[in-house]
């Protein structure tokens, strides 16, 4: 009767792995920072913003008021790296419907947004409002959501 022999494998476990992978987070760190320093300027806490730095930098940030306009809808200040900042408000399907933005650079100094997003709230016309006509930027079928 033949026996079965073992196989044995040779594995050399001090291989010398040479990984050159570059794990860079200065623009995740640069972008949670900066969102930080607006939520601080707002006078809000770090848990009423989420940064998310994949595949662009962006931050949403819950606002404590609400717009004169849509006095039953929640406030959030949205911000991407690229176009900058903007007012939203949630509509009974928690979609935002952007209804300010502000102009200019899309990394302002954070005492900039927080002075803007002040004159949004106390509903000053300081800067161009985007959406003036709040249904008639949601699709007709869920215009009633809205009101």
């Amino acid at each position: 009767m033949d026996r079965e022999m073992p196989i044995e494998l040779a594995i050399d476990l001090d291989t010398d792995i040479d990984f050159d992978v570059d794990f860079d987070d200065s623009a995740a760190r640069r972008a949670r920072g900066y969102v930080s320093e607006v939520v601080v300027g707002l006078g809000l806490r770090g848990d009423s913003s989420f940064v998310e730095t994949e595949p662009r930098a962006g931050a949403y940030v819950a606002l404590e008021g609400r717009l004169p306009d849509f006095p039953h809808h929640d406030v959030a200040l949205q911000w991407n790296e690229l176009t900058g900042w903007s007012v939203a408000v949630e509509d009974r399907l928690g979609q935002l419907v952007e209804v300010a933005r502000l102009s200019g650079d899309a990394w302002p100094e954070p005492s900039a947004v927080a002075r803007w997003v002040g004159s949004v709230l106390r509903h000053e016309r300081a800067h161009e409002q985007t959406n003036r006509d709040f249904a008639a930027f949601v699709p007709s079928q869920r215009s009633n959501v809205l009101s």
